[in-house]
């Protein structure tokens, strides 16, 4: 595995620890989401890797999408790229594990729902917060989201923007765990060697099949959370969004 500038991969008895090392907020891109596919996919050809912890340097697990460092000349090409990458979390086979110490915001609350497990703290964070934005969600949030939580409550969530507290997440099903914030990583990793206990074969089998289609239904979602972005990026409501979130105010839109 080579150029893996922004994560930090090891590996110890049948667990691979991918820790996302862009603190302190942990911000994503296309380069990112690629570099955590391509260890995902690595250790899909190892055999003796059970399961995966993802977790962060920093404050927060991740706090959402960051496109400054892209060469792409508009954030279209940008979040065609990411999503590209995206897709390719849902099609591998191992079971992965994810650590959230703050927040997981947006795109960043995508990331955590790539995963099977998220293992929360107090201080974490969890929130969909694109209508609040004016936008419409990514990262296949579409699909993923009411999976877990319920299609109810994942559209209160979408359409309010309502930030969970770790305790309120865990009330929800959106986090598995709640644990002292110091407990975070002994926790995934006693949750890691109960899956690696299991028989390994039997383990994937049973993944495959209660995740069945979901890589290609997130394939074909995140074509459409794209044209819905693209549409809505035009708009004044989006500025505004933006605008409001960067003052740290209440937005005022207009509907236009």
């Amino acid at each position: 595995m080579n150029d893996l500038e922004d994560i930090v991969f090891t590996y110890k008895e049948h667990t691979a620890y991918i820790k996302i090392n862009r603190p302190p907020n942990n911000f994503f891109d296309s380069d990112l989401i690629r570099q955590i596919a391509d260890v995902l996919e690595e250790m899909d050809k190892k055999k003796d890797c059970r399961s995966i912890i993802l977790f962060s340097e920093g404050k927060h697990f991740c706090a959402g999408a960051d496109f400054s460092r892209s060469n792409f000349k508009n954030e279209s090409d940008a979040y065609s790229a990411l999503y590209d990458q995206a897709v390719r979390l849902f099609r591998t086979s191992k079971p992965i594990i994810a650590v959230i110490q703050g927040a997981a915001v947006g795109g960043g609350l995508g990331v955590a729902l790539a995963a099977d497990f998220r293992i929360a703290c107090n201080e974490s964070r969890f929130s969909a917060n694109f209508s609040k934005l004016g936008f419409h969600q990514g990262f296949g949030t579409t699909i993923t989201l009411p999976r877990v939580v319920g299609h109810q409550f994942a559209k209160k969530m979408l359409l309010t923007a309502t930030r969970l507290k770790g305790e309120e997440a865990f009330a929800c099903g959106l986090a598995d765990y709640l644990v002292d914030q110091k407990d975070l990583m002994t926790t995934a990793e006693n949750l890691a060697k109960e899956i690696n206990n299991s028989g390994p074969l039997g383990v994937q089998a049973i993944r495959f099949t209660i995740n069945e289609g979901i890589a290609d239904e997130i394939a074909k979602i995140v074509k459409w959370e794209l044209s819905e972005q693209d549409r809505l990026r035009e708009t004044s409501d989006f500025k505004e969004g933006i605008k409001a979130s960067l003052e740290r105010r209440e937005p005022n839109f207009k509907g236009d």
